[in-house]
């Protein structure tokens, strides 16, 4: 039986993306009921529970300044839903280009030859695994991350974080099995010292930044408080 927390399962773990993510899917929910309405339908619960949602999952991740916005009564839905959703626009934009930027940062641009050199280098570690003698949970454990690095690797730009996660791994292992480990660690070094050097040829805008701060929306100019939405409502959402 399915779960009511399945839909929330597979979101990204950062909170600022995973927001943009259940605010794209409401979207999409009330783009396809409007596309299926008639001119006609009273459009407003649905743009009631859009905004309902979207404040909910705001509130979950605290997200300024949404997660303050009170959804107005109804018959005063319309007047305040346009400057609403311009807001939450503007703040995905906002929002997917300092991800964009910062992604930059925590990855790399690979030649074709590194690409190359680097699934070589893959491939013996998955032979070294192979004949190293641990429990076949954490060999498992290590397979999984070695195949989304790989992955990663035929991708435009490669993430360090697989990298990152494998290097723990190996290191880990290295620190229980000592030399039988060995061989997977140099390993896993030249791939380090591959992608560093292709890192350090970056330009000087894709090197670690300053930390960063979270960019404050203006509160919205219209708190109209009215009542509170009835949880009780998710029975008559149209879609």
């Amino acid at each position: 039986m399915a779960s009511i927390l399945d839909e929330f399962n597979e979101l990204d773990d950062d909170d600022e993306i995973a927001f943009a993510e259940l605010v794209h899917r409401y979207q999409g929910d009330l783009d396809d009921y409007l596309n299926h309405a008639d001119q006609n339908t009273d459009t407003t619960q649905a743009h009631i529970t859009f905004m309902n949602r979207v404040i909910g999952a705001a509130e979950a991740f605290n997200i300024e300044p949404f997660a303050a916005w009170a959804v107005p009564p109804r018959g005063r839905i319309f007047d305040e839903f346009d400057e609403f959703a311009l807001s939450v626009e503007r703040y995905l934009t906002s929002l997917k280009i300092r991800k964009s930027r910062r992604r930059k940062v925590y990855s790399v641009a690979l030649a074709p030859a590194d690409k190359k050199r680097i699934h070589f280098l893959v491939g013996q570690i998955r032979e070294a695994l192979e004949n190293i003698d641990i429990e076949e949970r954490k060999k498992n454990s290590l397979f999984k991350k070695l195949n989304a690095f790989a992955a990663d690797v035929d991708k435009a730009r490669t993430r360090f974080d697989n990298a990152y996660l494998m290097g723990i791994d190996v290191a880990n292992l290295a620190k229980k099995l000592g030399e039988a480990v060995k061989p997977v660690t140099e390993l896993v070094n030249s791939i380090n010292e591959l992608m560093g050097s292709a890192k350090e040829k970056e330009p000087e805008q894709q090197q670690l930044p300053a930390p960063e701060e979270q960019k404050k929306l203006e509160a919205p100019r219209k708190q109209i408080e009215g009542p509170k939405i009835n949880r009780d409502l998710d029975d008559e959402i149209p879609f």
